[in-house]
């Protein structure tokens, strides 16, 4: 089982270096710019068992993003793009993002399992900005533990799968919203595909804002 995973985790790699537009059911399992949000403010963090959520729940916009982490685009709308509205939007109140991950099972549970600890945001985007350095799912407990987490506690959620279903749930979402690819966005129900530029974000957001 363990050279069956480093082998997935050999893929992975692969797809992130080609860049690959990536959200189908490989990664599921049957039943068988100056920004960051590394200090992102404990008010922002919606803990949410079913869905990982950032913002307040009043908010007047909800981004609803699906995306993985091997996807190239996904990489860099994460490492460059998402900071700075979080820092314009999500901090202000104004936007509720909520984050469907269909990347590979363990890479999905692996961020749930860090929002049991309130820590979602911090692992989900030193993922996204670390993917191709990961080799294995021990990889992933110790960036639990580098991060700070409770490293034991981690690690017994992820081995437990306790978080399988609800990323499949998120697989099952893709076809149910149709979508196609990702990373894909529904700023209040408007779709947009693709990494597209922040001024197509501010400008879809400032529409809904004022309505």
């Amino acid at each position: 089982m363990d050279n069956v995973k480093t082998i997935i985790f050999g893929v992975i790699a692969i797809l992130v270096l080609i860049g690959l537009v990536w959200y189908s059911g490989v990664g599921r399992q049957g039943d068988d710019q100056s920004a960051s949000i590394t200090d992102t403010d404990d008010q922002i963090i919606a803990q949410d068992v079913e869905d990982l959520v950032l913002g307040s729940p009043d908010a007047p916009v909800t981004i609803v993003e699906y995306s993985s982490h091997t996807c190239g685009h996904c990489i860099d709308f994460h490492n460059d793009t998402f900071p700075l509205l979080v820092d314009k939007y999500v901090k202000t109140g104004q936007v509720r993002f909520v984050l469907r991950l269909v990347s590979p099972l363990e890479l999905g549970m692996s961020v749930l399992c860090a929002n049991e600890q309130e820590k979602f945001p911090e692992f989900n985007e030193h993922l996204f900005a670390r993917i191709e350095e990961l080799e294995s799912v021990d990889g992933l407990k110790e960036m639990a533990g580098t991060l700070g987490l409770d490293q034991d506690a981690f690690s017994q959620c992820l081995d437990s799968e306790r978080y399988k279903d609800r990323v499949n749930q998120w697989f099952d979402q893709v076809g149910e919203d149709g979508v196609e690819g990702t990373p894909t966005f529904f700023i209040n129900g408007q779709k947009l595909i693709g990494n597209q530029p922040l001024e197509v974000f501010e400008q879809i957001i400032e529409e809904a804002l004022s309505q």
